[in-house]
Protein backbone atom coordinates (compact mmCIF):
# COMPACT_ATOMS: atom_id res chain seq x y z
CA UNK A 1 0.00 0.00 0.00
CA UNK A 2 2.75 2.30 0.49
CA UNK A 3 4.16 1.64 -2.88
CA UNK A 4 0.76 2.56 -4.13
CA UNK A 5 0.71 5.85 -2.16
CA UNK A 6 4.17 7.16 -3.05
CA UNK A 7 3.63 6.48 -7.13
CA UNK A 8 0.28 8.30 -6.61
CA UNK A 9 2.37 11.28 -5.19
CA UNK A 10 4.78 11.01 -8.05
CA UNK A 11 1.36 11.32 -10.62
CA UNK A 12 0.21 13.88 -9.03
CA UNK A 13 3.44 15.87 -8.94
CA UNK A 14 3.78 14.60 -12.78
CA UNK A 15 0.64 16.96 -13.32
CA UNK A 16 1.72 19.94 -11.16
CA UNK A 17 5.11 20.03 -12.63
CA UNK A 18 3.69 19.78 -16.22
CA UNK A 19 0.92 22.38 -15.78
CA UNK A 20 3.83 24.90 -14.37
CA UNK A 21 6.64 24.08 -17.40
CA UNK A 22 3.74 24.49 -19.97
CA UNK A 23 4.01 27.92 -20.07
CA UNK A 24 7.73 28.40 -20.58
CA UNK A 25 7.16 25.72 -23.06
CA UNK A 26 4.96 27.74 -24.95
CA UNK A 27 7.37 30.66 -25.00
CA UNK A 28 9.82 28.55 -26.91
CA UNK A 29 7.86 26.97 -29.22
CA UNK A 30 4.97 29.33 -30.22
CA UNK A 31 6.83 30.86 -32.70
CA UNK A 32 7.55 27.99 -34.77
CA UNK A 33 3.85 25.85 -34.21
CA UNK A 34 1.62 28.53 -32.10
CA UNK A 35 -0.35 25.73 -30.85
CA UNK A 36 -3.19 25.97 -28.36
CA UNK A 37 -2.27 26.37 -25.03
CA UNK A 38 -3.50 22.49 -23.89
CA UNK A 39 -1.20 21.19 -25.85
CA UNK A 40 1.79 22.52 -24.52
CA UNK A 41 0.16 21.28 -21.04
CA UNK A 42 -0.19 18.12 -22.80
CA UNK A 43 3.76 17.66 -23.89
CA UNK A 44 5.08 19.41 -21.02
CA UNK A 45 3.07 16.43 -19.09
CA UNK A 46 4.54 14.20 -21.16
CA UNK A 47 8.50 15.99 -20.27
CA UNK A 48 7.39 15.71 -16.47
CA UNK A 49 6.58 12.32 -16.65
CA UNK A 50 9.68 11.11 -18.06
CA UNK A 51 12.01 13.88 -15.45
CA UNK A 52 9.47 12.65 -12.63
CA UNK A 53 10.12 9.10 -13.12
CA UNK A 54 13.95 9.60 -13.59
CA UNK A 55 14.21 11.24 -10.42
CA UNK A 56 12.36 8.09 -8.54
CA UNK A 57 14.92 6.29 -10.44
CA UNK A 58 17.72 7.55 -9.52
CA UNK A 59 16.83 8.56 -5.81
CA UNK A 60 15.50 4.30 -5.51
CA UNK A 61 19.78 3.73 -7.04
CA UNK A 62 17.52 2.08 -10.34
CA UNK A 63 18.56 5.00 -13.06
CA UNK A 64 20.06 2.54 -15.76
CA UNK A 65 19.44 1.69 -19.25
CA UNK A 66 17.39 -1.16 -18.54
CA UNK A 67 15.07 0.27 -16.07
CA UNK A 68 14.05 2.62 -18.89
CA UNK A 69 12.98 -0.59 -20.70
CA UNK A 70 16.01 -1.31 -22.81
CA UNK A 71 18.10 -3.97 -23.37
CA UNK A 72 18.89 -6.97 -25.24
CA UNK A 73 21.09 -7.30 -28.58
CA UNK A 74 19.64 -4.47 -30.97
CA UNK A 75 18.75 -7.12 -33.76
CA UNK A 76 16.26 -8.97 -31.37
CA UNK A 77 15.18 -5.54 -29.82
CA UNK A 78 13.77 -4.26 -33.42
CA UNK A 79 12.76 -7.48 -34.29
CA UNK A 80 10.41 -7.69 -31.00
CA UNK A 81 9.41 -3.98 -32.15
CA UNK A 82 7.69 -4.64 -35.41
CA UNK A 83 5.89 -8.24 -34.47
CA UNK A 84 4.44 -6.20 -32.23
CA UNK A 85 3.70 -3.10 -34.89
CA UNK A 86 1.84 -6.04 -36.59
CA UNK A 87 -0.22 -7.53 -34.13
CA UNK A 88 -0.85 -3.71 -33.51
CA UNK A 89 -2.09 -3.59 -36.67
CA UNK A 90 -3.78 -6.93 -36.21
CA UNK A 91 -5.90 -5.71 -33.60
CA UNK A 92 -6.98 -2.13 -35.13
CA UNK A 93 -8.06 -4.20 -37.67
CA UNK A 94 -10.59 -6.85 -36.38
CA UNK A 95 -12.08 -3.91 -34.22
CA UNK A 96 -12.45 -1.76 -37.19
CA UNK A 97 -13.78 -4.61 -39.39
CA UNK A 98 -16.60 -5.12 -36.67
CA UNK A 99 -17.14 -1.42 -36.70
CA UNK A 100 -18.28 -1.68 -40.60
CA UNK A 101 -20.16 -5.14 -40.64
CA UNK A 102 -21.81 -2.93 -37.48
CA UNK A 103 -22.32 0.11 -39.69
CA UNK A 104 -20.91 1.87 -36.92
CA UNK A 105 -18.41 3.14 -39.36
CA UNK A 106 -18.32 4.02 -43.25
CA UNK A 107 -15.71 5.31 -45.78
CA UNK A 108 -15.62 9.36 -45.86
CA UNK A 109 -16.55 9.67 -49.81
CA UNK A 110 -14.76 12.87 -49.98
CA UNK A 111 -11.87 10.77 -49.15
CA UNK A 112 -9.46 10.13 -52.09
CA UNK A 113 -8.28 6.11 -51.15
CA UNK A 114 -5.53 5.79 -53.69
CA UNK A 115 -2.05 5.29 -52.09
CA UNK A 116 -0.08 8.08 -53.61
CA UNK A 117 -2.17 10.82 -52.61
CA UNK A 118 -2.04 10.14 -49.04
CA UNK A 119 1.54 9.75 -48.79
CA UNK A 120 2.35 12.60 -46.79
CA UNK A 121 -1.15 11.92 -44.24
CA UNK A 122 0.67 8.18 -43.77
CA UNK A 123 3.71 9.30 -43.20
CA UNK A 124 2.71 11.53 -40.57
CA UNK A 125 0.55 8.87 -39.30
CA UNK A 126 3.21 6.57 -38.43
CA UNK A 127 5.96 9.05 -37.72
CA UNK A 128 2.95 10.54 -35.18
CA UNK A 129 2.03 6.64 -33.86
CA UNK A 130 5.85 6.12 -32.98
CA UNK A 131 6.52 9.31 -31.57
CA UNK A 132 3.61 8.81 -29.14
CA UNK A 133 4.26 4.98 -28.37
CA UNK A 134 7.62 5.68 -27.89
CA UNK A 135 7.15 8.18 -25.67
CA UNK A 136 3.92 6.83 -23.67
CA UNK A 137 5.69 3.51 -23.20
CA UNK A 138 9.00 5.01 -21.93
CA UNK A 139 7.28 6.56 -19.23
CA UNK A 140 4.46 3.82 -18.01
CA UNK A 141 5.90 0.25 -19.24
CA UNK A 142 9.61 1.33 -19.00
CA UNK A 143 10.14 3.83 -15.82
CA UNK A 144 6.97 3.40 -14.12
CA UNK A 145 6.53 -0.11 -14.63
CA UNK A 146 10.60 -1.06 -13.26
CA UNK A 147 9.89 1.14 -10.01
CA UNK A 148 6.69 -0.62 -9.50
CA UNK A 149 8.07 -4.29 -10.33
CA UNK A 150 10.97 -3.54 -7.60
CA UNK A 151 9.21 -2.32 -5.26
CA UNK A 152 5.96 -4.62 -5.04
CA UNK A 153 5.93 -7.20 -8.06
CA UNK A 154 3.98 -8.24 -11.51
CA UNK A 155 0.85 -7.88 -10.74
CA UNK A 156 0.99 -4.57 -9.26
CA UNK A 157 3.04 -2.95 -11.44
CA UNK A 158 0.65 -4.09 -14.46
CA UNK A 159 -2.63 -3.20 -12.34
CA UNK A 160 -1.60 0.30 -10.90
CA UNK A 161 0.35 1.41 -14.38
CA UNK A 162 -2.41 0.14 -16.60
CA UNK A 163 -5.03 2.16 -14.48
CA UNK A 164 -2.54 5.38 -14.56
CA UNK A 165 -2.63 4.45 -17.96
CA UNK A 166 -5.91 4.68 -18.61
CA UNK A 167 -6.50 7.75 -16.51
CA UNK A 168 -4.00 10.31 -18.40
CA UNK A 169 -5.63 9.86 -21.33
CA UNK A 170 -9.05 11.33 -19.61
CA UNK A 171 -7.54 14.21 -18.54
CA UNK A 172 -8.71 17.08 -20.84
CA UNK A 173 -7.30 20.20 -20.43
CA UNK A 174 -9.90 23.12 -21.99
CA UNK A 175 -9.26 25.46 -24.63
CA UNK A 176 -9.10 29.46 -23.46
CA UNK A 177 -11.26 31.96 -24.41
CA UNK A 178 -8.74 33.84 -27.53
CA UNK A 179 -8.25 37.18 -24.98
CA UNK A 180 -7.42 34.87 -22.07
CA UNK A 181 -3.44 36.11 -20.46
CA UNK A 182 -1.35 33.09 -20.15
CA UNK A 183 1.11 33.15 -17.23
CA UNK A 184 2.89 30.41 -15.19
CA UNK A 185 -0.22 29.78 -13.24
CA UNK A 186 -2.49 29.44 -16.44
CA UNK A 187 -1.79 25.75 -16.18
CA UNK A 188 -2.26 25.25 -12.40
CA UNK A 189 -6.04 27.02 -12.84
CA UNK A 190 -6.90 24.77 -15.23
CA UNK A 191 -6.35 21.70 -13.92
CA UNK A 192 -9.62 21.34 -11.79
CA UNK A 193 -11.38 21.62 -15.00
CA UNK A 194 -9.20 19.00 -16.66
CA UNK A 195 -10.51 16.06 -14.44
CA UNK A 196 -14.06 16.84 -15.40
CA UNK A 197 -14.89 13.16 -17.07
CA UNK A 198 -14.01 11.48 -14.23
CA UNK A 199 -17.84 12.55 -12.78
CA UNK A 200 -18.86 10.47 -16.01
CA UNK A 201 -20.36 7.09 -16.19
CA UNK A 202 -19.96 7.56 -20.00
CA UNK A 203 -16.58 6.71 -20.16
CA UNK A 204 -16.67 3.72 -18.75
CA UNK A 205 -16.15 1.79 -21.85
CA UNK A 206 -13.56 3.81 -23.52
CA UNK A 207 -11.46 3.63 -19.78
CA UNK A 208 -11.94 0.07 -19.36
CA UNK A 209 -10.68 -0.55 -23.19
CA UNK A 210 -7.55 1.92 -22.64
CA UNK A 211 -6.92 -0.24 -19.03
CA UNK A 212 -6.81 -3.80 -20.44
CA UNK A 213 -4.74 -2.54 -23.49
CA UNK A 214 -2.19 -1.38 -20.74
CA UNK A 215 -2.32 -4.63 -18.87
CA UNK A 216 -1.60 -5.93 -22.67
CA UNK A 217 1.32 -4.08 -22.84
CA UNK A 218 2.69 -5.14 -19.37
CA UNK A 219 2.45 -8.76 -20.04
CA UNK A 220 4.76 -7.93 -22.95
CA UNK A 221 6.89 -6.02 -20.23
CA UNK A 222 7.29 -8.90 -18.56
CA UNK A 223 7.81 -11.07 -21.10
CA UNK A 224 10.35 -10.02 -22.76
CA UNK A 225 11.87 -7.84 -19.90
CA UNK A 226 12.13 -4.88 -22.31
CA UNK A 227 9.43 -2.42 -24.29
CA UNK A 228 10.34 -3.37 -27.39
CA UNK A 229 7.06 -5.02 -28.15
CA UNK A 230 5.26 -2.33 -26.27
CA UNK A 231 6.35 0.45 -28.50
CA UNK A 232 5.59 -1.40 -31.19
CA UNK A 233 2.15 -3.36 -30.42
CA UNK A 234 0.97 0.95 -28.91
CA UNK A 235 2.36 2.69 -32.23
CA UNK A 236 0.28 0.29 -34.55
CA UNK A 237 -2.33 0.77 -32.83
CA UNK A 238 -2.31 4.15 -32.86
CA UNK A 239 -0.96 4.42 -36.82
CA UNK A 240 -3.95 2.32 -37.65
CA UNK A 241 -6.94 4.37 -35.56
CA UNK A 242 -5.29 7.50 -37.21
CA UNK A 243 -5.70 6.46 -40.97
CA UNK A 244 -9.12 4.91 -39.80
CA UNK A 245 -10.16 8.49 -38.49
CA UNK A 246 -9.06 9.86 -41.59
CA UNK A 247 -10.62 7.52 -43.68
CA UNK A 248 -14.17 6.85 -42.06
CA UNK A 249 -16.79 8.35 -40.38
CA UNK A 250 -18.93 7.17 -37.34
CA UNK A 251 -22.38 6.55 -38.74
CA UNK A 252 -25.23 7.92 -36.38
CA UNK A 253 -27.83 5.69 -38.00
CA UNK A 254 -26.13 2.37 -36.59
CA UNK A 255 -28.42 0.70 -33.92
CA UNK A 256 -25.12 0.06 -32.95
CA UNK A 257 -23.56 2.88 -31.93
CA UNK A 258 -23.66 2.65 -28.09
CA UNK A 259 -20.82 -0.18 -28.45
CA UNK A 260 -18.58 2.73 -29.36
CA UNK A 261 -17.35 5.99 -26.74
CA UNK A 262 -19.10 8.96 -27.30
CA UNK A 263 -15.63 10.47 -26.61
CA UNK A 264 -13.88 8.37 -28.98
CA UNK A 265 -14.73 7.42 -32.89
CA UNK A 266 -13.03 4.06 -32.54
CA UNK A 267 -12.56 2.58 -28.59
CA UNK A 268 -15.60 1.58 -26.92
CA UNK A 269 -17.15 -1.73 -25.19
CA UNK A 270 -15.89 -3.69 -29.04
CA UNK A 271 -12.77 -2.81 -28.55
CA UNK A 272 -12.59 -3.88 -25.06
CA UNK A 273 -13.72 -7.37 -25.80
CA UNK A 274 -11.76 -8.18 -28.94
CA UNK A 275 -8.24 -6.60 -26.38
CA UNK A 276 -9.70 -8.48 -23.72
CA UNK A 277 -9.59 -11.82 -26.00
CA UNK A 278 -5.90 -11.15 -26.91
CA UNK A 279 -4.75 -10.48 -23.33
CA UNK A 280 -6.18 -13.33 -22.37
CA UNK A 281 -4.84 -15.54 -24.68
CA UNK A 282 -1.62 -13.83 -24.69
CA UNK A 283 -2.03 -14.18 -20.80
CA UNK A 284 -2.33 -18.33 -20.75
CA UNK A 285 0.61 -18.67 -23.74
CA UNK A 286 2.77 -16.79 -21.00
CA UNK A 287 1.31 -19.02 -18.01
CA UNK A 288 2.15 -21.93 -20.42
CA UNK A 289 5.72 -20.85 -21.16
CA UNK A 290 6.82 -20.12 -17.16
CA UNK A 291 5.65 -24.00 -16.14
Amino acid sequence: MRTIIYFSLIVIITFILGAILAYPLKLLLDPVFELAFRKYLNYATLISGIITCSVYLKINNLLTYEAFGFGGETNKFLKRFIYGFLYGLLIMSIIETILFILKIHELDVHRSIWLFSNLSFIAKALITGLLIAFIEELIFRGAFFSGLYNRAGALIAIIFTSFIYSAVHHVRYPDLPADTVIEWSTGITMMPDAFRRFHEWAIADYFLTLFIFGVLLGLLRLKHRNIAACIGLHAGVVVLIKIADYFTNRSSESNFSYLVSPYNSTFGWISFLVILFFTIFYFLKLRKSTK
